[in-house]
């Protein structure tokens, strides 16, 4: 009996000590995301843009406007063995990218139509930046807009991309936005933050979004328009009868 007791009392004080007070939740820990660079975008080389758009059309355009304009957005992923990035592949789900671009360009009248492509659209070729510019000029897309986004930190996201003639599969223009979260409400403060204008991911996809629309604003500007050559004979040289006037149906009797 007397052991007994002891063996209760021992346990009784190790549960004391270790075991009476559940673990506390720990925060998850962030894992970053495989970085998408320019090489996945473009193989020109693109230099320091931050926070800016960069025109890299060596002349002004001509007659790119009207144009249709095709986005999507490029992402890597995490292999499941070993952790390492696979291929390049193209988002998932577009339908939000349909939503977000048409409302970001609904004021350039020169921008006919934009639409984006998922991975099914590339006919099971790869998701590099030539397989992507051949889909969108089969779909008669003069400009493309191929984009990216890297969430630097737990509060840092980047995106970045660039406009394409898809024409001569050449970028016209590179662009890069990067946001910071900013800190949450302090006790004081009953409010709850709302993460649309606090996030990083939707800070810096509203600014990405806004210097997209300058650059292609400053695009439609410089545009020339294009020259339309009449062929040859397609206007007479002369009538094709001579001119009667008044007209018979016209022409009253005497």
């Amino acid at each position: 009996m007397v052991r007994f007791f002891l063996r209760f009392a021992l346990l009784a004080a190790v549960a004391a000590t270790t075991g009476c007070h559940a673990p506390k939740a720990e925060a998850p820990v962030f894992i970053p995301k495989p970085r998408v660079e320019w090489g996945h975008i473009t193989s020109r080389p693109i230099g320091a843009v931050r926070n800016e758009y960069r025109v890299l059309a060596p002349a002004p355009t001509q007659g790119m406007f009207p144009a249709n304009l095709g986005v999507t957005r490029v992402s890597l992923e995490a292999g499941e063995d070993d952790g390492a990035a696979t291929g390049p592949r193209l988002y998932a789900d577009p339908r939000n990218e349909f939503l977000q671009w048409n409302s970001a360009l609904d004021d350039q009248m020169a921008v006919s139509e934009v639409f984006p492509i998922a991975q099914r659209d590339l006919g099971g070729g790869e998701a590099d930046p030539a397989q992507i510019l051949a889909a969108f000029r089969a779909l008669h897309a003069r400009l493309a807009l191929l984009y990216a986004v890297n969430e630097v930190s737990e509060t840092q996201t980047e995106m970045f991309g660039a406009l394409f003639d898809t024409r001569t599969s050449e970028p016209v223009a590179a662009i890069q936005a990067e946001a910071v979260s900013l800190p949450p409400p302090t006790e004081e403060e009953d409010a709850k933050p709302d993460l649309w204008e606090t996030d990083s991911r939707a800070l810096v996809r509203a600014r990405f979004a806004k210097l997209v629309h300058r650059c292609v604003h400053e695009l439609i500007r410089n545009d020339q328009p294009a020259v339309i050559e009449t062929p040859t004979g397609w206007t007479p040289a002369g009538p094709v009868r001579p001119v009667e006037w008044p007209p018979r149906k016209f022409r009253t009797t005497p």
